[in-house]
């Protein structure tokens, strides 16, 4: 019986920012849970072992609810992070995730002119200066980087920025064609992130710097020793700000909800529904996937994307080179 290890939890669709790729701006209207409906959750979270939760938004740092269930989580000695633009990382923020053993991400989208373009003027500087405070109290802090078309040839560019802050690595994030991605229209093609790969890699190898890649499951086919995540074994839940457990943070496929029920409760749903059994043992895949060297650790890659843009959470993964139908060449770039 699979355990519930983790929880991604998006804490809130609040944000004091207004970037052009936000997959988060489609909750603006759910109804988020009550302070006293987080806390359960929390609670809930403890008590059924959960090792590790995730929290994103949104802006989870803004948000008044936000110390009370980081707390309540760190009484249960849940593993944590969260996911912040750190523009409005203050003093006292920085002590409460010192204090709470809280990992962080800060997302870096290139040099000054690049990151402002995408998530607005003077944000730079003011992300900047976030991570400034974290670095006197942290020793967990990472940056993040969400790759589209207004960043893919300069991302590599925050590389230099990591070994100067001395974080712990940095993580590439295509963007999702999901939000505002799908209005703006900034997410990657194939090409486009494979460059962006390519040369944030050989960046990061100059400097010794850990690279991962998020949502690229299909990774070890360019590198090794590039990070990444396989969500296809649904040893976890994604769950939205109102309480509803999605298939992926980035569709709109509602499977249950923690609202009525326990996330032990919830879980046993999840596992049972057809669409989670779906994604886990594909019952078909694109030749390209089932003759592939990764198939076991990759499993088809990302289905959200694959939906989105395929209308199939099992057609293979639009990003993939393989899927793409590169040529090889393309596929041993790095």
């Amino acid at each position: 019986m699979t355990k519930l290890e983790y929880i991604i939890w998006i804490f809130t669709a609040s944000c004091n920012l207004n970037c052009l790729h936000c997959y988060t701006y489609r909750f603006r209207e759910l109804r988020e849970l009550s302070l006293q409906e987080k806390l359960q959750l929390a609670r809930d979270i403890g008590e059924a072992g959960v090792e590790y939760v995730n929290l994103t938004g949104g802006e989870p740092l803004i948000h008044p609810h936000f110390p009370q269930v980081l707390s309540l989580l760190s009484e249960y000695s849940v593993e944590k992070s969260v996911v912040t633009n750190a523009t409005a990382l203050c003093e006292s923020t920085a002590d409460l995730l010192y204090r709470t053993e809280t990992y962080v991400f800060v997302t870096i989208e290139g040099p000054r002119e690049v990151h402002d373009e995408i998530r607005g003027r003077g944000s730079y500087d003011l992300a900047t200066r976030g991570v400034e405070v974290l670095r006197k109290r942290l020793s967990g802090l990472a940056i993040v980087s969400t790759v589209n078309k207004l960043n893919y040839k300069r991302v590599h560019e925050v590389v230099d920025y990591v070994a100067s802050i001395d974080a712990d690595g940095l993580a590439l994030l295509p963007v999702m064609p999901s939000g505002k991605a799908l209005k703006t229209r900034i997410y990657v093609s194939a090409e486009e992130y494979l460059e962006a790969l390519e040369n944030t890699w050989r960046r990061a190898r100059e400097y010794g710097i850990k690279l991962s890649a998020w949502c690229t499951p299909w990774a070890p086919l360019l590198k090794r020793d590039i990070g990444f995540w396989f969500c296809r074994e649904m040893s976890g839940m994604d769950i939205d700000p109102e309480g509803n457990v999605l298939l992926c943070d980035i569709l709109d496929f509602r499977i249950t909800s923690i609202r009525n029920k326990s996330v032990v409760e919830a879980f046993s749903e999840f596992k049972k529904h057809p669409l989670v059994r779906s994604v886990k043992s594909p019952p078909s895949l694109p030749e390209s996937c089932l003759k592939c060297p990764i198939l076991v650790g990759c499993g088809g890659g990302c289905y959200a994307r694959a939906y989105v843009l395929r209308k199939d959470l099992n057609a293979g993964d639009p990003l993939c080179p393989r899927v793409c139908g590169l040529e090889s060449s393309k596929r041993r770039a790095l």
